[in-house]
């Protein structure tokens, strides 16, 4: 396998999320940055500070429960993705979480350099995540640490990346308020391509309405001096068993290719529902891209 087929994979791939940028981060192995939570991406990709046992996107020193996580990630070009996290309460104040995420591009017909068929392959990614954080004292801060194993495989090449995140936290709770800020993508390759990544610092808010039954997430993300994106999401609590969740970003005018007015409007953007009996939280998201294309998740939560 040569490494002129391992390049036109990574450009197909990043050709392909060019158009998903408002889910997936614009780097050379997209991958790394997918949103496999359905709550974050029901929200449009906001959401840092809510706990989630399955995306590695989050900030590591967000607390979250016992609680055990599935989901299934349908995007567009065929690509899906499957996942699984397992959310941890340890003594002392001290909290972590596993998860691992698959993504599958699906299958291609190979071709040699004279356009002889050589069969099919197949492309995908793994990303193993493991987190651990801890309350400082008895003070309202928390910090986090995050470490990730990537593996990509094309046709049976494969290479590897590690990578970090580092994070923390403070949470005024009278004021059912929480500001963090953490760090991303730290990394490092264990094979000889070169690796087309960049940290990216996340600042991120919530809040949670005193006289409105709406908790509204805000981050703001830079992976270079020039880059911001804004995140901004809604989580309704309908009733004790229902939630409805919208939210949207400044990437809807990357993803604008002069569609009609409303598909310019709710272009990187997306919306879903919560449904909880007991120790049990389903989520249903969707994703509109300026595109017109739709992304779709499924989302089970147990708690343990």
């Amino acid at each position: 396998m040569s490494l002129s087929r391992i390049s036109t994979y990574l450009k197909l791939s990043s050709f392909i999320f060019s158009f998903s940028s408002g889910v997936f981060s614009e780097t050379s192995f997209p991958g790394m940055d997918i949103f496999t939570s359905s709550a974050n991406i029901s929200m449009g990709g906001a959401g840092y500070l809510k706990p989630s046992p399955l995306s590695s996107n989050i900030n590591p020193s967000i607390r979250g429960g016992k609680v055990f996580s599935a989901s299934i990630v349908k995007y567009p070009a065929g690509i899906a993705s499957q996942n699984i996290g397992i959310s941890f309460l340890f003594k002392n104040n001290t909290f972590g979480k596993i998860s691992i995420n698959n993504i599958s591009y699906g299958i291609f017909e190979g071709y040699n350099e004279n356009l002889i068929s050589t069969g099919t392959y197949s492309a995908s990614d793994t990303k193993i995540t493991a987190s651990y954080g801890k309350r400082i004292l008895r003070l309202p801060i928390k910090l986090g640490v995050q470490s990730s194993f990537y593996l990509s495989n094309y046709g049976g090449y494969t290479f590897n990346i590690y990578s970090f995140s580092a994070g923390l936290s403070f949470r005024a709770k009278e004021q059912r308020f929480t500001m963090g800020m953490s760090i991303h993508n730290l990394s490092t390759s264990s094979s000889d391509l070169v690796v087309d990544l960049h940290p990216r610092l996340v600042i991120s808010g919530s809040k949670k309405l005193k006289h409105l039954p709406l908790s509204v997430f805000l981050d703001l993300t830079s992976e270079n001096s020039s880059d911001l994106t804004a995140f901004i999401g809604g989580e309704f609590d309908i009733n004790k068993n229902f939630q409805f969740r919208i939210g949207s970003s400044n990437r809807k005018f990357n993803q604008n290719i002069k569609k009609d007015i409303f598909s310019s409007v709710i272009g990187a953007s997306g919306f879903g529902f919560g449904y909880k009996k007991k120790d049990i939280l389903i989520n249903y998201s969707i994703y509109v891209f300026g595109t017109g294309a739709l992304s779709q998740g499924m989302e089970i939560n147990i708690a343990i």
